[in-house]
């Protein structure tokens, strides 16, 4: 436990879910005290029971309910000095031309909008108190093309808007950075593996290190990231991918190198 971790409010918005769930894990292990908003409840007091943290629900289509989710938290908790905005509206692959209009609109207002919302009224107690420390969740989707048409765009903007963030709230000590996960086998992305919608073996070729992501490591560089560890640390983007950027040329030549055989 980190000493500058002790009693303080952590907030891990989709808090449920499997980057989430590990977020509030390792969070509760440093020493936060953590809420966990989701808006799938039962699996939100479930995870808040398993790990001793409290838990409400929050619906980032509905600024409403991401401001009274806020004022939850600061009644139940007290001021909120780190959020972890985990939540987002995911998507299967499919060509352009496929896209449907309402899963796009939903999209863009849950992560772009949504988010933007999330950190300005979780941000508020931060400046008032002079300090804090944000973490987004983009995705190495910001990089690159994928068949991913509405989410990779969000995650794109996603990258830019914590930059402005950073910008913005930097000289009131309110630290904002960017980590973005590669394949990370999460239950969605499981569920997703058995619907044959992705293949994990196919993603795993594209990874340096020959393997795919797990949430808790994911869950460590942002626990890193809001720790004062990181207290020098402010507009990053920070790929957790297991080398899945590093390897996009590779296939011109053939694929990654495997280990020697004996």
């Amino acid at each position: 436990m980190t000493a500058s971790s002790k009693a303080r409010v952590a907030v891990v918005t989709g808090g449920a879910g499997g980057i989430g769930a590990a977020c509030v894990a390792r969070l509760r292990e440093d020493g936060w005290k953590v809420a966990v908003l989701d808006k799938n409840m039962d699996l939100g007091r479930e995870v808040a029971a398993k790990y001793g943290a409290v838990a409400a629900e929050i619906d980032l289509a509905q600024p409403d309910s991401i401001a009274d989710s806020a004022r939850w938290v600061e009644r139940e908790l007290g001021p909120c000095s780190g959020l972890a905005a985990v939540a987002a509206h995911l998507e299967n692959p499919h060509r352009p031309e496929n896209q449907d209009a309402a899963e796009w609109a939903a999209i863009l207002n849950v992560n772009l909008t949504g988010t933007f919302r999330t950190l300005v009224e979780f941000g508020k107690p931060m400046l008032a108190a002079g300090g804090g420390s944000i973490v987004t969740v983009g995705s190495i989707t910001a990089f690159n093309s994928s068949p991913l048409q509405a989410y990779g765009p969000t995650k794109a903007a996603i990258v830019n808007m914590s930059r402005n963030f950073a910008g913005a709230w930097g000289r009131q000590n309110v630290r904002v950075n960017c980590v973005c996960p590669g394949p990370t086998r999460t239950p969605a992305v499981e569920a997703s593996y058995a619907r044959g919608e992705r293949n994990p073996e196919t993603m795993i070729r594209q990874t340096a290190l020959g393997r795919l992501v797990k949430p808790e490591q994911v869950a460590a560089a942002i626990a890193f990231l809001l720790s004062d560890d990181a207290g020098a640390i402010t507009g990053i983007e920070l790929p957790v991918d297991a080398g899945t950027l590093i390897g996009q040329l590779w296939g011109m030549y053939g694929g990654l190198p495997q280990p020697p055989s004996d």
